[in-house]
């Protein structure tokens, strides 16, 4: 992967601030023409000034020398850096004195780096003495130069000192030899003398007067404190020997002293105008915009080129964000709204640069080589901290800095945060006096008490308001919540009140409902009342909940939850803007020293420093995930920890558990499980691995809201699961679980084991269980023995079945309070008797075989309702034997009703007497028994007996056909046809076929009479009593003719008569003919001809 460096970058043609390049170049080029020579590039920090420069240098190297000097390096003393900022009381020659001590400084730094920039042979002449560097082929040839000068000298002057015969007799050539030698000598000597001569001139050349001594006294030239001033020489020197044109100046604008601009443009104007130079240089200074004030710099600037940044607060997160994916850092799950916070603060892409290679850098060390899991939004954030405040970070290794200060001031944060929660515990108990005061009133007294403030304080005579068209008085109102609602919905009312003398008028009128509302503090009071105790008690419980959640809150919730950035105590750090958002957003926080350094093994296992750091970036790792060094682990854990799902673990649970120093972590952990949305998946696998059981379920059911979470958990298996546990573990059931387990008494019996049965026997004792089944036969043994279950079929016949195994005849259709006795167990039997009003009523009873002794019971019984009696006890085949055992009388009706007493007349007879008469229940009970009670006598020393008669048979209360049977239990007959009048033909035909008639012709034609609308029954029934026997000729006529019409002819012997031809007719005159009556008939077209006897004369 390429690398980043931090040198500024060489722009391409193609990029924005090229433009730059190019009017510096365009300035250059006419510099001498239009009299440049100090041209300002300007921009804010990290704007790419640098950059620009160095484009300009390489693109127009041959157009122009550059001579770039760079103050970069020079450190300035603190208190010279604070030139700007001294304090108003502060000495003001002193502070002359620092800025001409910092001028001092930047001169001597551009005087070096114009002198030692070039070579020792290239300013020679410089005063500046330079260390002198001879090479090898150096170290040889000026010992040799040195010798042959002084061989030379011996040639040419011969002295007798140094002559050596031997040596002299040696060399001894000739004269011509002699001469050559003698010559090259002289030449070497007169060259060595030359270069002796120029180094002498050249050192006398550069010497300085400093003071001229006179006879009566001395002139001395006093310097002055400028470098350059005192070293302008060596300045111009050096650019008569050079050939720049062009000098850079960077780096100047960071001692925020102007006055050192006004030097250098001084230095420029002498360079430009010595005829020694005689050439025209331009200085190109790369300052920041606001080292000048107001229209200052135009002053000291012969030409200004803006530098538009590269980066800024609106781009510089996509800035971050590329660099990072250039990198391969891209899907590090930094988001972009975090990225745009610490972007913010970038404004320079050189430290973005080194931003995004130290992230790669720490991420590549800490995480990836190690297999760390750091938050990588926190690692960059710690990344553009240590870049802008490298000093406090620095300052974090050892516990110190601001931000530390911040971090490590958790502690005196969290009372702040509970005095705001001590606060809101004030209000509520303000509440809850408003409630104990209104306890005891209606919602009514509340609405008459907001009516009345309305009345005393818009309309005090005030008689009645106008609602939907209708006129209501205020009691009328306030006793109504609907019509108060609609009165509310209205700003404006009509309303009706007295003036005068007992005169009424109305009118309308503006009321603001909301002030009534506050003064007297109606909504609140309302909802209060709605709410009621449970309300306080569940606000008691979150606030002290809150209480113990405050300490584990990490820094930024806890200053944003709770405000306490506003707080003197938070502003008391100092801290810087960043500063104050990386805390408060988070990213730096107190795991920060996982972000700063590498970790050894030693307290804490390898394994165990990565479930921390698990923790610590809330990512979950497996709940059975083991702790090796759990002790030390423990003394590792943070408050804020405990406020991810992350923390929660079997291993530590059973350790906080167990010993009673950790409890407050022990709450803290489980306030992770005792809320909405809690990750019950862990409370259903610790159920399964954990230890501690006991304690932590104990804890867990005195959550208010425990049991609705498990009953609404998402997951069948770990919710049956959470079911066992919390019923293994609860002390007792309120009425919502109580009825959950009244519904799944099977669940107890699958899980009674695990339960185990001593706990399952406890739950039991206070359960009514809706369904039973078998599984476990001493749970279902102590719920019949303790009657803890509902009356139902299925319940009742599995409970039969358990107590008659053997007995496989017993099913649903048949299942009956007899064979419900016949279990003999009293518990069961007597739990059925007791609720035999809800068991009846469950009973199908398809045999219908009760025992008498059961239908007695049941019919006396005064817990069942007289319907379902009736429906029950109708279709059995037992009977009770009479009504001598019910004591109720009022149970005769459903006996009989219902048919369940023995068919007997003496029954019919005790019952016509309990009604005197018959009712519908007694005439169906005959009807229904006519064949049985057919079969006796009706006892005569009964009592009722004609009435009895008359009443069965004087009307049509049975059926025809019981009529006929039950006949023969009577001897009686009807004297009286009176109580024949509502008997109909087939009746009379059978009292007469009986011979139950034994009245007179004349009455019988009454009772003709009787029924003289129907022609067609006095005819039957005529004709019946002739064929019976009657042969009287004279009652015989007198019946004939009472049937009026065309009959009372037929007795008329003189007369021929003729009737209609039709079946009754003919078989009237049939009749007639057989007794004599008449001697023939004939038919006669459509009629019957009748024929007399002939009178004897």
């Amino acid at each position: 992967m390429a690398i980043d460096t931090l040198l500024p970058k060489k722009l391409e043609k193609s990029d924005a601030s090229y433009k730059s390049v190019i009017e510096l170049n365009e300035a250059l080029s006419s510099a001498e023409k239009e009299r440049i020579r100090n041209i300002a590039l300007t921009g804010p920090f990290g704007s790419g000034k640098s950059s620009v420069l160095i484009t300009l240098r390489e693109d127009f190297a041959k157009d122009y020398k550059f001579l770039p000097i760079s103050l970069a390096t020079l450190q300035a003393n603190e208190e010279d850096n604070n030139i700007g900022n001294s304090d108003g009381e502060s000495d003001e020659k002193e502070r002359e004195k620092r800025i001409e001590n910092l001028n001092r400084k930047i001169e001597y730094s551009i005087l070096q780096q114009l002198i030692y920039r070039e070579k020792t042979e290239t300013v020679s002449n410089s005063r500046f003495r330079k260390i002198v560097h001879l090479t090898k082929w150096e170290l040889v040839k000026y010992p040799v130069a040195f010798v042959l000068t002084f061989l030379c000298i011996l040639i040419v002057f011969e002295p007798s000192f140094a002559k050596v015969d031997s040596i002299y007799d040696f060399f001894s050539w000739g004269n011509t030899w002699n001469t050559v030698f003698d010559f090259a000598a002289s030449i070497w000597l007169l060259f060595a003398l030359y270069k002796i001569a120029r180094y002498v001139f050249k050192s006398y050349s550069n010497s300085k007067l400093n003071k001229l001594n006179l006879k009566d006294g001395e002139i001395e030239v006093i310097e002055n404190n400028s470098i350059f001033n005192k070293h302008l020489d060596e300045i111009l020197y050096f650019f008569q020997v050079t050939d720049y044109n062009v000098v850079i100046i960077e780096d100047l604008d960071r001692f925020g002293t102007p006055n050192i601009f006004l030097k250098l443009r001084e230095l420029n104007q002498l360079i430009n105008e010595s005829k020694v130079v005689g050439r025209h240089i331009t200085f190109i200074y790369a300052i920041k915009d606001d080292i000048f004030k107001d229209e200052e710099r135009t002053k000291f600037f012969d030409f200004i080129i803006t530098v538009i940044p590269v980066i800024n607060p609106s781009n510089s997160k996509d800035k971050l964000k590329s660099a990072l994916e250039k990198k391969g850092c891209g899907n590090d799950g930094i988001s972009d709204d975090d990225l745009s916070e610490m972007a913010f603060f970038i404004q320079d892409m050189r430290i973005l640069t080194n931003i995004v290679n130290e992230y790669k850098q720490y991420r590549d060390k800490l995480c990836e080589a190690n297999n760390y899991r750091l938050n990588k939004t926190k690692l960059l954030g710690m990344i553009v901290y240590k870049n802008y405040y490298p000093q406090d970070f620095a300052s974090l290794h050892r516990r110190e800095g601001k931000v530390y200060r911040c971090i490590s001031s958790k502690t005196k944060f969290i009372p702040l945060a509970l005095k705001a929660i001590e606060k809101s515990e004030e209000e509520l108990s303000k509440k809850e006096q408003i409630f104990r005061q209104d306890e005891n009133l209606s919602k009514a007294d509340l609405r008459r008490l907001f009516l009345f403030k309305l009345w005393n304080k818009y309309v005090p005579n005030l008689i009645s308001i106008r609602i939907d068209k209708s006129y209501y008085s205020i009691e009328q109102i306030a006793n109504d919540e609907a019509l108060f609602v609609k009165l509310l919905s209205a700003n404006e009312i009509t309303y009706q009140y007295y003036y005068g003398y007992n005169g009424t008028s109305s009118s309308s009128k503006t009321i603001d409902y909301k002030q009534i509302d506050k003064e007297i503090n109606y909504s609140e009071r309302i909802k209060l009342l709605e709410d009621g105790v449970g309300y306080f008690n569940n606000e008691h419980r979150r606030i002290q909940r809150e209480k113990i959640k405050v300490k584990s809150l990490r820094l930024k919730d806890l200053i944003k939850e709770y405000k306490l950035g506003e707080t003197e105590e938070f502003k008391s750090f100092g801290l810087t803007p960043m500063m104050n958002v990386f805390i408060r957003r988070g990213y730096l926080d107190e795991d920060y020293y996982d972000y700063i350094s590498y970790f050894y093994e030693g307290m804490v296992s390898l394994a165990d420093r990565e479930l921390l750091l698990s923790m610590k970036i809330e990512e979950g790792r497996p709940y059975d995930y083991h702790i090796d060094k759990i002790e030390n682990f423990v003394k590792e854990l943070k408050d804020y920890m405990f406020e991810s799902d992350a923390i929660l673990n079997i291993d530590l649970l059973d350790y906080l558990a167990s010993y009673g120093i950790y409890s407050e972590m022990f709450e803290h952990m489980m306030i992770r499980l005792e809320c909405d949305n809690a990750p019950l998946q862990f409370l259903s696998q610790y159920y399964s691995e954990g230890k501690q059981q006991y304690e932590v379920f104990k804890h867990f059911i005195e959550y208010t809201n425990s049991w609705n979470n498990i009953i609404n958990w998402r997951n069948d298996a770990e919710k049956e699961n959470l079911i066992e546990a919390y019923l293994k573990f609860c002390p007792e059931l309120s009425k919502e679980q109580q009825g959950w387990l009244n519904g799944n008494f099977r669940f107890l019996v699958e899980h009674c084991d695990n339960i185990t049965l001593e706990q399952s026997l406890k739950l039991a004792s206070t359960s009514c269980f809706v369904n039973l089944c078998d599984g476990s036969d001493d749970l279902l043994d102590y719920v019949i023995e303790h009657n803890r279950y509902e009356i139902s079929l299925e319940n009742m016949l599995l409970i039969v079945w358990h107590l008659h195994k053997d007995d496989k005849t017993i099913s649903a259709e048949n299942l009956n309070y007899t064979r419900i006795k016949a279990t003999d167990n009293e518990s069961f039997v007597g739990y059925v008797s007791e609720n035999i009003s809800r068991a009846i009523q469950c009973f199908k009873d398809e045999n219908k075989d009760e025992s008498s002794e059961t239908l007695m019971f049941l019919l006396t019984n005064e817990y069942i309702a007289s319907g379902v009696k009736v429906k029950y006890l109708t279709g059995q085949h037992n009977h009770i034997d009479s009504f001598g055992g019910i004591e109720d009388k009022e149970m005769y009706d459903i006996a009989v009703e219902s048919k369940i007493i023995l068919p007997t007349w003496e029954s019919v007879s005790c019952y016509y007497d309990y009604k005197n008469g018959i009712n519908e229940w007694l005439k169906s009970y005959i009807n229904h028994y006519a064949t049985e009670l057919s079969n006796a006598a009706y006892p005569n020393d009964l009592s009722n007996k004609e009435g009895l008669f008359v009443s069965l048979f004087g009307s049509e209360i049975l059926e025809i056909d019981n009529y006929r049977k039950l006949l023969r239990s009577f001897s009686d007959s009807f004297s009286d046809v009176d109580k024949l009048k509502n008997v109909g033909q087939d009746r009379l035909m059978i009292l007469a076929e009986n011979g139950r008639l034994s009245c007179n012709a004349d009455a019988i034609a009454s009772l003709l009479a009787e029924i003289s609308k129907n022609e067609s029954l006095k005819l039957e029934l005529v004709v019946y009593v002739i064929t019976a026997g009657l042969d009287n000729h004279s009652i015989i006529a007198h019946l004939v003719a009472s049937i009026e019409g065309d009959y009372h002819e037929v007795c008329n012997q003189d007369k021929r008569t003729k009737l209609p031809d039709n079946i009754l007719n003919r078989r009237l005159l049939e009749a007639l003919k057989n007794v004599g009556f008449i001697s023939s008939y004939k038919v006669d077209k459509d009629k019957l001809q009748i024929y007399h006897k002939m009178k004897n004369n």
